[in-house]
C-alpha cells in the first residue's frame, strides 16, 4: 500500500557501501524506519544523501507495509526548504535539541498528528524567529512535548504553595526532599514559564541563563521521573553552552 505522509528526519545509520537506514516520524504512520537506496554514491550525495539530513522535514510516498521493520520510499522531496537553520548555529543546535527530544519520546507507529504539527510549526517559527528572541523556547518545547503526550506540570503556583517539587509535579508549601530542590524564586520564574501559552509569551518572559537551565532541567527531570522511556538527552550541554 502506497501512503502519503510528511515526515522529521530523526536519525540516519550508514547501510552497506550506498545506503542509508533512516529513522522519520511522521504524521500518519507514527516513527518509521526506512531502508533508502543508493543515496551515498559519490555521483548522488549532494542531490540525494543530504535531503536525509536530521531534522530535515519531507514529503514522502511511502510503500507501506505494516509487517516489516523496514520500509521503503517510494518518493521523497524536501517539504520544507529552512531559511536560515542551516547557517545559524543557535537555530541548528535547537533543531538538533527538537529531534534529540522527539528520538527519545517516540517510539511506535501509532499517528500523533498533534504532535507531529506542533513540532513542524516550531521548527518553521525557530527558522524565521530573531535569534534574541529563542533563549526560552527549549523550556517551551519541551513543556508542550510532555502535555501532548500526557504529562504536565500542575499550575497551582499560589503563595502558599511555592515550592516547585518535580517528583509530584505540582507546587508545595514546603520544598523538595531529594535533587532537584527549587527556592521560592526559581519556582517562581517556572511557574512564569510554564503558564505561558504560546511561543511569543513565553520568549517574552525576562530570564537569566542560571534560571532557564535550573528550569529546563527541572522539567526534563519531571518528564525523566514520570516516563522511564525518556532518556536524557545527548544535545542538552551542548545546547546550554550555546543558548545560555
Amino acid at each position: 500500500m502506497i501512503v502519503a505522509a510528511k515526515g522529521i528526519v530523526l536519525k540516519v545509520v550508514k547501510y552497506g557501501e550506498t545506503s542509508i537506514v533512516c529513522s522519520i516520524f511522521t504524521d500518519s504512520l507514527g516513527l518509521q524506519s526506512f531502508l533508502v537506496k543508493g543515496v551515498r554514491t559519490e555521483k548522488k550525495k549532494h542531490q540525494k544523501a543530504n535531503i536525509f539530513r536530521p531534522g530535515n522535514i519531507l514529503d514522502l510516498q511511502v510503500y507501506h507495509n505494516e509487517h516489516r521493520n523496514l520500509q521503503y520510499l517510494k518518493e521523497y522531496r524536501l517539504g520544507h526548504c529552512f531559511q536560515e537553520i542551516g547557517e545559524n548555529v543557535v537555530k541548528n543546535t535547537l533543531l538538533l535539541f527538537v529531534v534529540d527530544a522527539l528520538g527519545s519520546i517516540v517510539h511506535t507507529d501509532d499517528a500523533q498528528e498533534e504532535l507531529f504539527d506542533f513540532s513542524l510549526h516550531f521548527l518553521q517559527v525557530v527558522d524565521h524567529a530573531p535569534v534574541a528572541s529563542l533563549r526560552n523556547l527549549p523550556i517551551y518545547f519541551i513543556k508542550e512535548l510532555a502535555r501532548r503526550v500526557g504529562y504536565a506540570i500542575r499550575e497551582n503556583y499560589s503563595a502558599q504553595n511555592c515550592y516547585l517539587n518535580t517528583y509530584e509535579g505540582c507546587f508545595m508549601p514546603t520544598q523538595a526532599q531529594a535533587m532537584p530542590i527549587f527556592d521560592k524564586d526559581i519556582s517562581h520564574k517556572f511557574y512564569q514559564l510554564i503558564v505561558a501559552e504560546d511561543i511569543a509569551a513565553i520568549a517574552a518572559v525576562d530570564t537569566t541563563a542560571a534560571e532557564r537551565k535550573a528550569v529546563l532541567d527541572g522539567y526534563l527531570h519531571f518528564f525523566q521521573w514520570h516516563d522511564k522511556n525518556f532518556k536524557p538527552l545527548r544535545s542538552l550541554p551542548v545546547l546550554e553552552a550555546i543558548l545560555h
